[in-house]
């Protein structure tokens, strides 16, 4: 009787941890999309700021799954992440009062400060290339793709008054044949 007990219960972990493996990397549901609030950013520069503001996070990474570049310490429209997005650990880029949105939800930081200035045409245009990428791959509707302080409960202004927000919904919907 304790050998089937032990394979039963072997049986559903194994069931369990399988199908947690196919869940965990195709959980993803939302995009929020951020700016640094900054000029200059990289990875090295987001981690440090986000241990310094986030040290109860128990992850050492930056808390995006994606930044994109503005040329000041990354290429203009380069697409940098960390093992947040390599191994679909959730991120920490909206508050407390969203966390489904950090559980299933993919963060993309735009570097800059686009409550004062403008986006650069490049670098937007990698974020809805990125953006409808991440969308297909993962089966996200526009929808469920917002903007940091569009996301309901957040209290921001990012990702900035300048950041063309209907503009962007409009040019990553997918065009199906």
């Amino acid at each position: 009787m304790k050998r089937r007990k032990f394979i039963t219960a072997s049986g559903l972990t194994l069931c369990g941890i399988g199908a947690g493996a196919l869940y965990w990397p195709n959980r993803w549901e939302y995009i929020v999309v951020h700016h640094s609030g900054g000029d200059f950013g990289n990875i090295d520069f987001l981690q440090k700021v986000h241990r310094e503001r986030q040290q109860a996070d128990p992850v050492d990474a930056i808390p995006y799954h994606y930044i994109i570049g503005n040329g000041n310490g990354m290429a203009m429209g380069q697409i940098a992440s960390d093992w947040r997005q390599e191994n679909n650990i959730w991120g920490a880029h909206v508050s407390g009062n969203n966390p489904d949105r950090n559980f299933r939800g993919l963060g993309i930081c735009l570097i800059g400060n686009y409550e004062m200035t403008e986006i650069p045409n490049k670098q937007y245009s990698v974020l809805v290339s990125l953006t409808k990428q991440l969308m297909l791959k993962h089966g996200i509707s526009v929808g469920n793709v917002t903007g940091h302080g569009y996301t309901s409960g957040e209290q921001t202004k990012c990702p900035g008054k300048n950041f063309p927000m209907e503009s962007f919904l409009s040019d990553i919907k997918i065009k199906r044949s």
